[in-house]
């Protein structure tokens, strides 16, 4: 298509097959919901494409919830604990001191999360 668009009047050489002989071809790009087979040798790959070890669905599954929590336990934390600072500043009349401090509370607890669900993230 993009050949077409480009105006390339140089047609494409044929791709050899995969040594099963089926007719699989080779792509420089993975997706996202794409299978990796995993009986097939490194010596059939037509690239590398990096040295790390292979991580199972279950680990990345772990990863991302994790991830996720990461995010919604910092957001959560700063918002309960802004509200609880103007429950404070109505009920004592020291407006905005305690949202204020209900803030700086609530994202310092936050961040100390962050990093102890992200050191969970890449444990070994």
């Amino acid at each position: 298509m993009l050949k077409n668009l480009l105006g390339d009047d140089k047609e494409e050489a044929p791709r050899p097959e995969n040594r099963e002989g089926n007719s699989r071809k080779p792509s420089a790009v993975i997706g996202l919901f794409d299978s990796v087979d995993e009986t097939q040798n490194s010596a059939d790959e037509p690239f590398i494409l990096s040295s790390a070890p292979r991580i199972s669905s279950a680990e990345t599954a772990r990863r991302f919830g994790l991830a996720w929590s990461i995010g919604l336990v910092f957001v959560v934390s700063v918002a309960f604990l802004m509200i609880l600072g103007w429950g404070a500043d109505l009920l004592f009349g020291s407006s905005p001191w305690g949202m204020v401090a209900g803030i700086v509370v609530g994202a310092l607890i936050g961040f100390y999360q962050l990093f102890k669900i992200s050191s969970q993230i890449f444990r070994d």
